[in-house]
C-alpha cells in the first residue's frame, strides 16, 4: 500500500505540468505587453485558462486507460525497435532524432486534423479563438491527447525505445509552443529555422487565402517539404479565429465543442415560449 510519501510524489509528477503551464501563461501574458500584435483586453486569456483546468481533469480520468492500452500494445511489440542511448556521447544525437521523428509525427497528425473532417470537429475548437496569445496553447479539445497517444506517440514508442531523459527532454522542448502562440510581434525572418509568433499566426488566420499553411509545430522544414509553407511578410499580422466567427460562448460548448449545435438547440427555447417581436 503505498505510503503519504508516495501519494506526494504521484501528486507532484501530476500537477507539475499543469502548474508550469499557468506559469509560462502567466509569464507570456505579461510579455506580451511589451509588442503585441493587438491590445486584448486584461479578460481574454481567462476562459482559455479555465477550460485548461477543465480538461486537465477529464485527460486526468482518462490517461490511467489511455496509458495501461499503449503499454499493452508496445509488450506486445516487444518494445521500440531502435534503443535509444540514454547516456554518453550518444544522447544528444539520439534525443535530436526523436524530437525531429516526434515533430514530423506531430505534423503529420496536424495536416490530418484539418483533412479529416472528425478531427476538425475536434481541432477547430483550437483555431476558434480570435484574440490569440499565449494562452490558446492549451486550447486544445480534451479529446485529442487520447487519440494521439493511440496513433503518434504509440508509433514513436514502437520505434524508439527512448529512456526518460530523452522523453523529458522532448517534453520541455514542447513548452516551446506556448511561444510559437504568443501575441506578439516577433518574427525570424526569411530564413526561418524554428516556429516563431508570426509564422504561426498565419496557421490561425482568419483570412482564406492563409488556410491550411504552416503547420509545423517546431520546425518549418517539414512545412517547407510537404508544400504548406507560407512566408509571410515583415508586417504580415492577420486576425484570427474561424472565417466563420463561430467560438466558445461558455464553458459547456468548449467541453461539448464538436457536439455544440445539439446543445445550443437543447438550450433554446421553444418555439412557443419565444415573444413573436424577437427574430429566433
Amino acid at each position: 500500500m503505498p505510503g503519504a510519501a508516495d501519494t506526494f510524489h504521484a501528486v507532484a509528477a501530476m500537477a507539475t505540468p499543469y502548474l508550469l503551464s499557468l506559469l509560462l501563461i502567466g509569464s507570456g501574458l505579461m510579455l506580451e505587453r511589451i509588442r503585441p500584435v493587438r491590445r486584448l483586453p486584461g479578460r481574454a486569456a481567462i476562459f482559455n485558462v479555465v477550460y485548461m483546468i477543465a480538461s486537465t481533469f477529464l485527460q486526468g480520468v482518462i490517461s490511467p486507460l489511455v496509458l495501461a492500452g499503449t503499454a499493452i500494445v508496445v509488450r506486445a511489440f516487444g518494445g521500440g525497435l531502435v534503443v535509444l542511448p540514454a547516456e554518453g556521447l550518444g544522447l544528444v544525437p539520439a534525443a535530436v532524432a526523436y524530437i525531429l521523428t516526434l515533430d514530423l509525427f506531430e505534423y503529420l497528425f496536424h495536416r490530418a486534423q484539418h483533412a479529416v473532417p472528425a478531427l476538425w470537429a475536434m481541432h477547430s475548437l483550437h483555431h476558434s479563438d480570435p484574440a490569440m496569445n499565449v494562452s490558446t496553447t492549451s486550447r486544445h479539445f480534451w479529446l485529442e491527447q487520447v487519440i494521439k497517444s493511440f496513433t503518434i506517440y504509440l508509433a514513436a514508442s514502437l520505434i524508439f525505445a527512448a529512456s526518460p531523459l530523452i522523453i523529458f527532454i522532448y517534453a520541455a522542448v514542447s513548452y516551446y509552443n506556448f511561444f510559437s502562440h504568443m501575441n506578439l510581434r516577433v518574427g525570424f525572418g526569411r530564413f526561418v529555422l524554428l516556429n516563431s509568433p508570426q509564422y504561426h499566426r498565419i496557421h490561425h488566420s482568419s483570412q482564406l487565402s492563409h488556410r491550411d499553411r504552416n503547420f509545423a509545430g517546431l520546425f518549418p522544414i517539414f512545412d517547407v517539404i510537404g508544400g504548406t509553407h507560407y512566408l509571410p511578410s515583415a508586417d504580415e499580422y492577420p486576425a484570427t479565429g474561424l472565417d466563420d466567427g463561430d467560438c466558445p460562448v461558455n464553458l459547456a460548448e468548449a467541453i461539448a465543442w464538436p457536439a455544440r449545435g445539439v446543445l445550443r438547440r437543447s438550450l433554446r427555447p421553444p418555439a412557443s415560449a419565444q415573444s413573436p417581436f424577437i427574430p429566433s
